[in-house]
C-alpha cells in the first residue's frame, strides 16, 4: 500500500508538472505574440519589422554592433575622456615633450576658425570636442580653459575645434555642424554662443540644434540650409581629420601650442587647469 501511494503521489506530481509546463508555454506564447506586435508598431509596421529583423541578423550589423559595444566599454574604463569610436581605445596621455609644430597648419586652423582671447598671445590652448561627449560637457562647465585665458590675457588664448564621435552619439556631427553654422552667420561670438548652449542641451536632434541656432537670433532658414549643407559637413570633417593627425583618439583632446618655438604639447581629456597651467608655466619659464 505504502509503494502505490507514493507511485500515486509521483504521478499526481508529474501531471502537476505537466500541466504548469503546458501553462506555461501558452503565457509565453501570448506574451511573446504581444511582445512581438508591440515592437512591430515601434517600427511603423509589418513591413519595416521584416526589414528590421533582417538588419538585426545581418553579420555587418553584428560587427558594427560589437565595435560600438568595445569602444563604449573602452570609453568607460578612461578617466575623462571618451574614445573615438573608430579607434582603438586609449587611456589619457599627456605627452611628456614637444612635438615641432608645422606653422603652416596652424595658420589654416586660425584662419577657419575662431580664436578667444589675445590674437597675439604666445601660447594657444586648441580643443578637439564633441558636444555630446559627457567628459567635454565637464571640461566645459569646468571653464578650464576659459579661465586660463582669463588669467593669462596676454600670453593665453584658445579656439574650439569640433570632433564629433559619431558611432558614440549618433547626433553629434549634426551638432558639430549646427556650431560650422553659426560661426558662419555670426562670427566668432555666436559660434560661442552656441556652443555654451549646445553644452547646456537635454535633447540632441536637429530640431534642438535649430532650435538654438534662432534663439541666438540667426535665420532660421538660412541656418537650416547651412546645417546640411556639403561645405559644413566637409567642414566638420575636416576638423575630424585634423584632430586624428595630431594624434587625438578621444575626445576632449588639447594642444598647447607655443606660438614663438613652433610647438606643441598633447593633453588628452578633461585635465584641471593645473596641469595645463604646468605646460604654460614651463613655456612662459615662469
Amino acid at each position: 500500500m505504502t509503494i502505490e501511494k507514493k507511485y500515486g503521489n509521483m504521478k499526481m506530481l508529474f501531471i502537476a508538472l505537466v500541466i504548469l509546463n503546458v501553462l506555461l508555454g501558452i503565457y509565453i506564447a501570448f506574451f511573446k505574440r504581444d511582445a512581438y506586435r508591440l515592437e512591430t508598431l515601434k517600427v511603423g509596421g509589418t513591413e519595416n519589422m521584416n526589414m528590421a529583423t533582417q538588419l538585426y541578423k545581418s553579420d555587418t550589423y553584428k560587427q558594427q554592433q560589437k565595435s560600438t559595444l568595445e569602444q563604449i566599454l573602452g570609453s568607460m574604463n578612461q578617466t575623462g575622456t571618451t574614445a573615438q569610436a573608430n579607434t582603438t581605445a586609449q587611456a589619457d596621455t599627456t605627452t611628456t615633450t614637444a612635438t615641432q609644430w608645422d606653422a603652416s597648419k596652424f595658420a589654416a586652423i586660425e584662419k577657419d576658425g575662431y580664436i578667444k582671447g589675445n590674437k597675439n598671445a604666445r601660447i594657444t590652448i586648441i580643443e578637439y570636442s564633441d558636444l555630446i561627449c559627457p567628459f567635454c560637457k565637464r571640461h566645459y562647465s569646468a571653464q578650464t580653459l576659459e579661465n586660463l585665458v582669463a588669467k593669462y590675457p596676454n600670453d593665453v588664448n584658445m579656439e574650439f575645434r569640433n570632433m564629433p564621435l559619431a558611432q558614440l552619439h549618433p547626433t553629434a556631427p549634426i551638432w558639430a555642424q549646427g556650431a560650422i553654422c553659426a560661426g558662419k552667420l555670426g562670427g566668432g561670438d555666436k559660434y560661442y554662443a552656441y556652443i555654451a548652449e549646445a553644452f547646456k542641451a537635454s535633447e540632441f536632434t536637429e530640431d534642438s540644434t535649430i532650435a538654438i541656432g534662432v534663439s541666438l537670433g540667426l535665420n532660421k532658414a538660412k541656418f537650416t540650409t547651412c546645417l546640411t549643407s556639403p561645405e559644413t559637413i566637409a567642414t566638420v570633417n575636416a576638423q575630424i581629420q585634423e584632430g586624428q593627425a595630431f594624434g587625438i583618439n578621444g575626445t576632449p583632446g588639447n594642444l598647447v601650442v607655443d606660438n614663438q618655438k613652433g610647438t606643441y604639447t598633447l593633453i588628452a581629456g578633461a585635465y584641471p587647469a593645473e596641469t595645463f597651467e604646468a605646460e604654460i608655466t614651463k613655456i612662459l619659464g615662469k
